[in-house]
């Protein structure tokens, strides 16, 4: 069986400094965070970001998830048995939308939105996806903080 993307989180960062450019690939069996680029100041004031974010688009819809993450810098895979929930937080007036994927063991990923957002369609998408798999998406109003596991290694 084959895992196809479900759900595409297209253009997010995660980090302080340096930012670091990343997608969430939502497939039928997986979830998979894909870092593809660091980013400076410069890079955000001369919209590197976004080219760069819509190149990895146009990959993965051209060539499959399997081909685009090929050339990515980091690639963290999973399971959707070791995913406790999903928060989705649609931002508000000084802050981004967020979403958060709560792990059972380990650190949860969270990443900020910086694309175009609709949390409705994100969110129909993702409870088909999950659905089968008992994972919860709960939307969130606020920060959506993450929690960090002591010792536990981030993807």
């Amino acid at each position: 069986m084959t895992d196809e993307l479900r759900a595409h989180l297209h253009f997010t960062m995660r980090g302080s400094y340096p930012l670091r450019l990343a997608d969430l690939l939502f497939c039928t069996g997986t979830v998979r965070y894909v870092e593809y680029g660091y980013l400076s100041p410069v890079d955000l004031a001369f919209g590197s970001a976004t080219r760069r974010a819509r190149a990895f688009a146009q990959r993965v819809a051209e060539d499959g998830v399997e081909r685009a993450i090929e050339a990515a810098e980091r690639v963290a895979t999973q399971p959707y048995g070791g995913v406790d929930g999903i928060d989705v937080s649609e931002g508000g007036l000084f802050t981004r939308p967020k979403v958060v994927v709560r792990v059972a063991n380990g650190s949860d990923t969270a990443v900020r939105v910086h694309g175009e957002f609709d949390a409705d369609a994100f969110v129909e998408a993702l409870e088909t996806t999950v659905e089968p798999h008992g994972v919860p998406v709960r939307r969130r109003d606020g920060l959506g903080l993450a929690r960090l596991v002591p010792g536990a290694r981030s993807p």
